[in-house]
């Protein structure tokens, strides 16, 4: 967590159009072809640098996006001159090309799944070329993206399922500075945390069962098809609370698991109100107080993610630009919003726990 605390009043129901955007072009994990179409924005790019090497930051236009941007450029500035290209949904790979070709760039970063496609096309497309590395950003799944990718490298945004367990049991139990270094004298309520997944993601969830397992949390998972309907997930959701005997839920950054307003209110909001366990998800839009859904949100910090990536950047440039040498890094700071109405009302907030949550919303 970084920063202070920040305390909110809900004042209107999710807007589902923004909750879809945010699923769809931050944490997507289709074929990127569907990418929703950017905000309206101005993206100014600083003044070329004489001699510098040139890097191109290929991403869509909406606020996230720019957040991360932001940071990454005031910290590359001094030392590369910045080219920024714009994706939307009509976004084609010779535009990209020919975006690459005017550039000419020394390093791209890539933000998006949507984006990363287009770059797997032109890679492609031109297989026979020597390729720049690319750093990917703001992605879900980013280590299935690299893989089809030649020079590739980047920060995943998928937090680690155990930080947000660990996270939600220092809402719950006192005593939790340091959980990891205090496991032995904590009391932990959280032990077994139920996860649905589609087929795709079997290899994610797999490692990330040996990770929950070194934190003593037990991973129960279970798979649901591709085309899974509301009332399956319902059915699946019910199987994790009542045969399982789960703590919590986690809800992995798939969209076609929450496919559209009713689909949410027809499996998870309907089953997770009647079984009474928190949910835990990966972006901030869920946690929303007047329509109550996700107990807890651990998410990238936006601005960090941008100075992370920066110093990758650097990292790159100073070993000339070995980007097989630089393996998937993790995000080193995240924040965590958490629904202080639905905790107190459900499972109980320990008065401490406010010094580990950073958006209190309520």
């Amino acid at each position: 967590m970084t920063g202070g605390r920040i305390f909110a009043r809900a004042v209107a129901a999710p807007s589902w159009a923004v909750l879809v955007v945010f699923l769809a072009s931050c944490a997507t994990t289709g074929s990127g072809t569907d990418a929703p179409a950017p905000a309206p924005a101005s993206i100014v790019d600083p003044p070329a640098r004489s001699g510098a090497p040139t890097i191109l930051i290929a991403m869509p236009s909406s606020p996230t996006f720019l957040e991360v941007r932001k940071s990454l450029v005031s910290e590359v500035q001094r030392s590369f001159t910045v080219h920024t290209f714009v994706v939307g949904p009509e976004t084609t790979e010779a535009d990209l090309a020919a975006a690459i070709k005017t550039a000419a760039p020394a390093c791209l970063v890539l933000m998006n799944n949507a984006t990363m496609n287009l770059y797997r096309q032109y890679q492609v497309a031109n297989r026979t070329a020597a390729m720049p590395p690319a750093i990917l950003l703001m992605a879900s799944f980013v280590e299935e993206a690299q893989a089809r990718l030649r020079r590739a490298t980047g920060i995943v945004y998928e937090v680690p399922g155990v930080t947000a367990f660990v996270n939600l049991r220092s809402v719950k139990v006192p005593g939790v500075t340091a959980f990891v270094n205090l496991r032995s004298v904590i009391r932990a309520p959280i032990s077994r945390v139920g996860v649905l997944y589609r087929p795709a993601f079997r290899k994610f969830v797999a490692r990330e069962t040996a990770l929950a397992a070194k934190e003593h949390v037990e991973l129960v998972s279970m798979p649901v098809p591709n085309d899974v309907t509301a009332p399956e997930l319902r059915d699946a959701l019910h199987d994790l609370a009542q045969k399982s005997k789960v703590d919590a839920i986690w809800m992995l950054n798939d969209n076609a698991l929450v496919r559209s307003p009713a689909f949410v209110d027809d499996a998870w909001r309907a089953e997770l109100s009647e079984a009474k366990l928190p949910l835990i998800v990966g972006v901030p839009n869920l946690v929303e107080p007047s329509s109550p859904l996700a107990t807890l949100a651990v998410v990238p910090d936006h601005e960090a993610l941008g100075l992370q990536a920066a110093n990758l950047l650097f990292d790159l440039s100073e070993n000339d630009w070995q980007v097989e040498r630089h393996p998937l890094e993790l995000p080193l700071s995240v924040r965590t919003f958490v629904d202080l109405k639905l905790v107190r009302a459900n499972f109980g907030l320990r008065p401490e726990a406010l010094k580990y949550i950073d958006h209190a919303l309520e």
